[in-house]
C-alpha cells in the first residue's frame, strides 16, 4: 500500500456514530488516502447498521472497486454473519484487497479466507481508528503489515504466558478471532478448516461462564481436534463471577481439553494496543526461549 491507496469504510455490523465515522475518515485522509464511505455506512436500524442486503452490497462494491486497496469495517457489534450467504466469493477472489477485521466482522474475514483462499487480516478497524487518539503501537504494527514484507518479523511475547507446551515451537495457518463470532461459524459452509492451524481466540464483555460455554461447544464440535496450537488474547471486561477456576488459564485448559500448546495473555483482541495476525497465512509460535510470534509469510507483495 502507498499513500495513494484508496480506503473503503463499510458498516458490516452495528451502527457507528457520525462523530466516530468522521474520525475514521479523517484518520486515513490525513495520511493521504482517498477515502470512500460506503453508501449505507451511516445506516442504523436498532443494533444493526441497516439491512443485510445493503451491507453486503456495500462490501461487494468495495471489493470490486479498482480504486480501493484497503477495506475497513466501520466498527464491530452484531450482525456481520447475516452477510455470509449474500456475498459473491468468486467475485471477491477475482478482486483481492486487504480486508482487516476485529470482533464481529472477523466472521467475514474467516469466511472470505476459507472460501477464496485469500488472506485477510485480524487487525484494527474503525473500532480503533475512531478513537480521539489512535494507539501508536497498534497503528505502527498495522501499517507495517499492510505496507510491505513482514516475513521473519517477530512479535515479542514477553508478557504472554505458556499455559501448556513450554519448550516447543509450532506453526500453522492463522485461523480465528472473536470467540463468540467463530463459534457462530461452526456447522456452516463458511467455517475454516482448523487442521494444523494456529488458532487464535479473544473475548470481550462476557463473564467466564460464557467463555466456558463457547469453548466447550468448540471442543465438542471438534474444532480443537487437529490444531497445531492455541493463542488466547487478554480478555477485556470479562468477570470471573462464580467460575470454579482460579485463573483464566485454568478456565481455558479445562474447557479446551487436548494436549496441544496453549499460550495466553497476548494482545491482539480488544486491548488498545494490539498486533495484527494474517488469517490464512502461516505464523510460528516459538516457546523454546524468549516467547515470540514470527510471521512466516507476507500479507502484501511489493
Amino acid at each position: 500500500m502507498t499513500n495513494e491507496t484508496g480506503v473503503a469504510i463499510v458498516s458490516t455490523s452495528s451502527p457507528i456514530s457520525a462523530e466516530e465515522l468522521d474520525r475514521v475518515v479523517a484518520y486515513f485522509a490525513d495520511r493521504g488516502h482517498p477515502v470512500t464511505i460506503a453508501p449505507h455506512a451511516r445506516a442504523a436500524t436498532g443494533y444493526l447498521a441497516g439491512h443485510p442486503a445493503e451491507r453486503a452490497a456495500d462490501l461487494m462494491a468495495a471489493f470490486t472497486d479498482p480504486n480501493i486497496g484497503l477495506i475497513v469495517p466501520a466498527t464491530g457489534g452484531k450482525g456481520a454473519a447475516q452477510l455470509l450467504d449474500l456475498l459473491d466469493y468468486d467475485t471477491i477472489a477475482e478482486h483481492p484487497k486487504v480486508f482487516t477485521a476485529l470482533s464481529d466482522p472477523v466472521v467475514l474475514a474467516n469466511a472470505i479466507t476459507a472460501r477464496t483462499g485469500l488472506a485477510t487480516l485480524h487487525g484494527p478497524t474503525g473500532y480503533d481508528f475512531s478513537r480521539p487518539t489512535v494507539n501508536q503501537a497498534t497503528a505502527e504494527a498495522f501499517w507495517q503489515i499492510v505496507s510491505g514484507p513482514v516475513k521473519d518479523v517477530e512479535v515479542s511475547g514477553a508478557n504472554w504466558r505458556v499455559a501448556r507446551g513450554s519448550g516447543v515451537s509450532f506453526d500453522g495457518p492463522v485461523v480465528g478471532g472473536h470467540l463468540g463470532t467463530i463459534r457462530a461459524l461452526v456447522g456452516t459452509p463458511w467455517m475454516p478448516d482448523t487442521t494444523g492451524a494456529l488458532l487464535i481466540l479473544e473475548e470481550v464483555f462476557v463473564p467466564w461462564v460464557q467463555v466456558d460455554v463457547a469453548l466447550t461447544h468448540l471442543r465438542l464440535a471438534g474444532v480443537f481436534d487437529r490444531i497445531a496450537g492455541l493463542l488466547v488474547a487478554v480478555p477485556v471486561d470479562s468477570d470471573r463471577e462464580d467460575a470454579p477456576d482460579e485463573s483464566y488459564d485454568q478456565l481455558i485448559l479445562r474447557c479446551v481439553g487436548g494436549s496441544f500448546p496453549v499460550v495466553t495473555g497476548a494482545e491482539f483482541g480488544h486491548t488498545a494496543t494490539k498486533f495484527p495476525l494474517p488469517l490464512g497465512l502461516h505464523a510460528q509460535l516459538d516457546l523454546t526461549g524468549p516467547l515470540v510470534l514470527r510471521y512466516l509469510e507476507n500479507l502484501v507483495t511489493t
